[in-house]
Parts: structure tokens; sequence; C-alpha cells
């Protein structure tokens, strides 16, 4: 018997309504055999839809709570973007003795011992990447005098990869009351950026739990796009740790090979003509069930690209691509990075922008001595004085920082000494 071969068929419809559906006649009778015609040739999971992640987002969608008196550390991890990245906490307060690392990386650590005990702290952290992309996520955390008396188990799930549009074999949440009397469960609910993706297809949680019982949430997953996609499992009760989250998370994939990018453009900036920017690096993902065959990867004039992804990626691997910006004469400048590959979309396409300027630009007084604080620093950096370019491009810490350029390597910050100098920045 031979083997049959599927094509996935595209149609884009307009909005029906009573009006259009009379007038339309024999169309509907078309339009409902193209949607027979997608069902049966399983287009949803088929390399055809190719929907790319967002730029920026932070995957981490709750916290658990911590003790009194006990050592605390979590991680709050981003995806997408260009690096290095600058974290802050944008609204509210930490716990009390609770603290962000200091980190240029894709990973934030919140850590410390709580000494003191808090119900409910809500606060915001936002991450922003090189190329000015945010994102924030919002989280509420409580500092407990003992451990919760609801125990929730497994302290996270994991749908791993699953097919757009395809739901995924369930998972099981257990709730187990440790107290010595009823536990009253007011709500239990789907939060975060990808809620929609995740749902409850069964619950034994009613509204009381009794002293030393446990109940099961029966989830499942079905990715609406590729790349991570993150929830939490929201449980509003009366214990002392309410609201207690567990994070769900799955990657939504497709069948064939696939080639989504961090990002969609990158603007450098200013750059002195003949001098070369610091590289962005941006991350070419393969959310898809079959090797990606890169044929080649090319940066218009003034940009130049390095990388690590030819000849291929493989199924849920990623790689890396430098862009660097080196105008050749004063002006704006733009242009594209090219990836010619085997994934539906090639070639996929950054678009790329700079400008180039001859003037040597003059002090600020300002200077960044870190990726997150900016401060004035007259002696070493004086207002109205002319930058030096170094002789030759060195590897900027931080990168374009809102909209100024660390071009002076002549003179130092010296404000932060544990991170060591800094660099001034021109107007």
């Amino acid at each position: 018997m031979k083997s049959k071969n599927w094509v996935c068929i595209r149609a884009v419809f307009p909005a029906l309504n009573s009006e259009t559906l009379t007038s339309m006649g024999h169309a509907v009778i078309v339009i409902s055999i193209l949607i027979v015609i997608a069902l049966l040739t399983q287009c949803g999971g088929g390399s055809q839809l190719q929907v790319s992640a967002p730029p920026l987002t932070i995957t981490t969608a709750t916290l658990p709570n911590g003790i009194t008196g006990t050592a605390y550390s979590q991680t709050i991890q981003a995806a997408g973007g260009v690096p290095p990245f600058d974290w802050t906490l944008s609204s509210g307060t930490l716990p009390h003795n609770l603290s962000l690392s200091a980190t240029t990386s894709n990973a934030l650590t919140i850590s410390g011992t709580p000494d003191t005990g808090e119900q409910g702290v809500v606060f915001t952290i936002q991450v922003k990447d090189s190329a000015g992309h945010i994102a924030t996520q919002s989280y509420t955390l409580s500092v407990l005098l003992q451990s919760d008396s609801l125990v929730l188990s497994p302290a996270s799930l994991d749908f791993a990869n699953e097919l757009v549009g395809s739901a995924s074999a369930p998972l099981i949440e257990t709730l187990t009351n440790m107290a010595t009397s009823d536990l009253d469960i007011a709500n239990i609910a789907m939060t975060g950026t990808n809620a929609a993706e995740f749902s409850q297809v069964a619950s034994t949680c009613g509204a009381k739990l009794a002293a030393g019982a446990n109940c099961a949430i029966t989830l499942n997953f079905t990715p609406a796009q590729v790349g991570p996609r993150n929830a939490a499992i929201t449980i509003t009760d009366n214990t002392a740790g309410s609201p207690q989250g567990v994070s769900v998370s799955g990657t939504g994939v497709i069948g064939g090979p696939n080639a989504t990018l961090s990002v969609s453009s990158l603007s450098f900036g200013t750059e002195l003509v003949g001098t070369t920017s610091p590289a962005y690096s941006i991350t070419l993902n393969n959310y898809g069930t079959m090797t990606l065959n890169i044929a080649s990867i090319s940066a218009a004039t003034g940009f130049a690209e390095a990388d690590n992804c030819i000849p291929s990626v493989a199924p849920g691997a990623t790689c890396a691509i430098a862009v660097t910006f080196t105008p050749g004469g004063a002006g704006e400048v733009s242009g594209a990075l090219s990836i010619s590959d085997n994934a539906t979309g090639s070639p996929q396409v950054v678009s790329l922008s700079g400008n180039g300027s001859t003037n040597t630009p003059p002090l600020t007084g300002y200077c960044f001595a870190t990726c997150r604080q900016k401060t004035e620093d007259t002696s070493e950096c004086p207002v109205g004085a002319p930058s030096i370019t170094p002789g030759s491009a060195g590897t900027y810490p931080c990168g374009p920082i809102d909209g100024t350029v660390p071009v002076d390597y002549s003179r130092t910050c010296k404000f932060s000494p544990l991170r060591g100098v800094g660099h001034c920045v021109t107007q």
C-alpha cells in the first residue's frame, strides 16, 4: 500500500454572521470541506503552523513560601531576548531579609534567610534585555512561622514537549492536609501568562479537605504556539500560606523542523565610523521534531555575524548568532540578518539598524558601573569633555543602555567596587 503525502491547506475566512452566511450560499459548504481537510491532514501539528515565540518572557510563574529562620533561595528564569539582561524590582518590596542577586544572565536568584513572618507580600520583577524588550511577572510570597499545613506535591509540573494544538497526557497535582482540622478550599484556578493553555480536566478537591486527607487535580496542556509556555495552579484556602502556587510548564513544538528567533529586530544605536559595536547575541531555537538544516547565515553591509548554527540544529536545541555593527560612514544604516534553512518561512529575517557618527560625542557626567546603576561622576566623566574611543574595540560589559553607548575606555567609574570599574557615557 502506498503511503500518502498530506499537504496542509492555509486559508483566511471572513467573519461570518447571518448576513454573510445568506449571501455566501454554497461558499459555506466549501469552507466546511476545507475545515474537514485541515483536520484530516492534522495541520495543527505540522510544519505549516509556525508562530514566533514572544521576544522576552519570564517563565517562572510562581514562588514557594518561605519559613522564618530557614534559608530561602529560588530562581526566576527568563526566556528569549538579547543578553545581557537588567533585572529590577519594579513594584512592591521583598519580604524582610530577602534580596535579588546581581546578574546580567537570564536567571535571577531571590535569596536570604527571612526573619519576619509576613502574609501575602506582593511584588513585581522586571527584566529588560539589551534590545530594549521588557517582561514583568508579579508574585505573592508569604513567610510562615512554621511549615504550611497544606502540602502540594510535586512542587512543579512539567509537560515537556507537546505538538501545538494537541492535548498532552494528563499530569496530577496532589494536595494533602497535614493539619488536625478540616481545611477550607475557596478556589482553585489556573493563573499566569499562558493559563488558557493548561486545563483542569478533573478534580477530587471540594470545598473542604479533611484532616490527614488528600485530593488530586488532573491537568493537561494544549500549547497555542511554539516555545516555552508557563502558568500556575493557584489555591486559595484558609491556611497561613494562602494563596499557594504550583508552577506548570511545557513547550509547544511542531512536526518537522522549526526556526524561531529570540528577536525580530536589533537596533545598535550610534557608533563611531570605523569602530565596531559590542556584539548582540540572537538565539535560534528549533522547536520542531526534525533537524533544522541551515544552508547560510548572512548580514547586510555594515553588519557582521558569527555563529555556531551551521550546518544544523537538533530538535529541541538552540544555537547563537552574534551580530556586530561597523558603520562605514555617517548616517543611518539599515539592513537585515538572513537565515536560509529547511523550515517553513525560510529565509528567517532579523531587521538591523544603527547610526554612524563622525563626531566625538561629549560626556554627560554620568557613568555606568553595572548594568543596573547609573551615577554622576564628574571627576571621572566631566560634563562636556570629549570622549576618547579606544584604539581597538573591546567587549562592553553591558552594551547600549537606555539609548546611550559607553564608548569611553580612558576614564572609569569607581563608585561600585563590588562590580569593578564602569564606563563613562556620552551625550
